[in-house]
């Protein structure tokens, strides 16, 4: 496989969302010098019902879900600027946001969907 200035690219851009992601960890680091016990503390994670602790996973989960999906419009719009007219480079491009566009609003539903059955499992159970 030829190595070529998208393949470059891809991978500068893939570096950069993978420092993107680890950024948080740089910034916080005096929270890994701390042992367990006192992360749980200050995260409440111990202390938490399991239904919320539960809706805060999935929440995340999703909003990690929803910013790929975004990625990948943005990875689409940027194949269509630099297709430079080429209409099967455009259709790809369009394709890909397409795509983005579906699994965005998927995503949100989601969201959507387990947000109501969370909050009616909490108004049945308690959150005790």
């Amino acid at each position: 496989m030829k190595l070529t200035k998208k393949h470059l690219l891809a991978g500068i851009l893939g570096l950069a969302v993978f420092a993107l992601a680890l950024a948080p960890l740089a910034v916080s680091a005096q929270v890994m010098n701390q042992g367990i016990p006192e992360l749980l503390e200050q995260t409440q994670l111990g202390n938490r019902p399991l239904t919320e602790t539960i809706a805060l996973i999935i929440k995340i989960v999703l909003s990690f879900l929803g910013l790929i999906a975004v990625i990948i419009i943005i990875m689409g719009g940027f194949k269509w600027m630099t297709s430079g007219g080429n209409e099967t480079k455009v259709e790809e491009a369009k394709k890909l946001m397409i795509a983005g566009i579906i699994g965005l609003a998927i995503v949100i539903l989601a969201y959507a969907i387990s947000n109501f059955i969370i909050s009616r499992l909490i108004e049945i159970g308690g959150t005790d």
